[in-house]
């Protein structure tokens, strides 16, 4: 079977849960987003060369499924993407001629490039077209602050422009397409950033002949740069991990509700019937009923939203005190109040800071909460359903 539009769309949401919940968020560049920005990119290049749509499948595919290896490792990650990629299609009962045409098309971006179908050549295009697009200097900055984070390799200016300024040069863009559309702005971006190498060296030529000692002005930014990389890194992973351990307490709290809500309706739909037959069976029902009615209660606080009054005051965010990270601080503000408060953050940079800690700080104290009741909950259900049941045979062993 060829790989059709459907298998294209489930092999795009295959590859969108898998980079979703397995890649690290350490990688800003090699991430989903780039992901999406490759099959764009390999939609344009494909209406522009006019591909049929049997080779856009393919490249679309292939497209899907050509970073997906970073999850695991850098070095050698095509090779890992291909074979994900085989394996998915087989388990689709597609092709060999169409999977041995997606696993070249995946390794062909494997630099340095050669590719040497036309389909490898759109691939290969569509993976750097970002080097003649307008948002080139903002992929680059991501890409050295995935380096940063992910090697712990860093560079000073001068030898980041001068690495990107050497890369640049040596591309070539294969397809006609990309020449004629992407050749003139990725000369432009060569000019700059030799432009840009120049005046940093001749500024470091300048502080050396002055006898200066204190550090580029470059270099400062350089590790500015880098601390603020690495600070929102640690405020977004750990706001990403509070959540999702809120989730998760609010997933076994239903649990516990709906498997005792089960349980209440069963015994109260066969009690009149068994007690009249079996009067010993009041106490263990009783004690069941009791266990469940506990544990849903504490299932119940444990799910339960707390709201604040949600008005802050001008003098409070003047106090630093007011956190408008928070819902519960503000839905009861005006639009502009509120956008007057945030301004007031995003200008501080102590205060944003401080505002973000409290954020996580308060979301810890909810999570104790939550995992305090959540915790009692299973206890009295695990003790209680033993209890029960112990009851139950000591009714029953009395009575025969």
């Amino acid at each position: 079977m060829k790989i059709t539009g459907q298998i294209q769309q489930q092999a795009a949401e295959h590859v969108r849960v898998y980079l979703t919940n397995k890649l690290s968020q350490l990688y800003c560049y090699h991430n989903l987003q780039h992901t999406e920005n490759v099959i764009n990119a390999i939609n344009e290049i494909a209406d522009g060369m006019r591909l049929n749509d049997q080779q856009r499948m393919i490249l679309l595919v292939a497209g899907w499924f050509h970073d997906v290896g970073y999850v695991s490792k850098i070095e050698g990650h095509e090779q890992l993407g291909a074979r994900m990629a085989e394996r998915f299609l087989k388990e689709k009962k597609v092709d060999a001629e169409d999977i041995r045409q997606v696993k070249s098309c995946i390794l062909s971006t494997m630099y340095p490039q050669h590719p040497e179908s036309i389909l490898e050549q759109v691939i290969c295009d569509a993976d750097l077209l970002h080097l003649g697009q307008k948002d080139f200097l903002h992929k680059s900055a991501l890409l050295r602050e995935e380096w940063s984070l992910t090697t712990k390799v860093t560079y000073t200016d001068d030898q980041w422009h001068g690495l990107n300024l050497e890369f640049i040069s040596k591309h070539v863009f294969h397809t006609e397409y990309c020449k004629e559309n992407y050749d003139k702005r990725k000369n432009k971006h060569i000019l700059f950033l030799t432009k840009l190498l120049k005046e940093i060296k001749k500024k470091q030529f300048f502080q050396v002949t002055k006898g200066n000692a204190v550090e580029s002005e470059s270099e400062k930014k350089g590790k500015n740069r880098k601390m603020a990389g690495g600070i929102e890194t640690f405020f977004r992973t750990t706001s990403h991990n509070h959540m999702q351990l809120s989730s998760m307490a609010d997933s076994k709290a239903h649990i516990l509700l709906t498997i005792n809500s089960i349980l209440i309706s069963i015994v109260i739909s066969i009690l009149p019937k068994r007690v009249e037959e079996d009067s010993f069976l009041v106490w263990p029902i009783a004690l069941l009923l009791f266990v469940c009615l506990v544990t849903i209660v504490f299932a119940v606080l444990t799910t339960k939203p707390k709201f604040s009054k949600g008005v802050f005051t001008k003098e409070q965010v003047a106090r630093r005190e007011a956190n408008l990270m928070f819902f519960g601080n503000f839905y009861n503000m005006d639009l502009k109040t509120y956008d007057w408060g945030v301004k007031e953050i995003i200008n501080d940079r102590d205060y944003l800071y401080s505002s973000m800690t409290r954020d996580i700080y308060y979301l810890g104290k909810v999570l104790a909460v939550k995992y305090r009741y959540l915790n009692i909950g299973y206890r009295v259900f695990m003790y209680g359903l033993i209890v029960s049941i112990v009851a139950y045979g000591i009714c029953a062993s009395c009575m025969t």
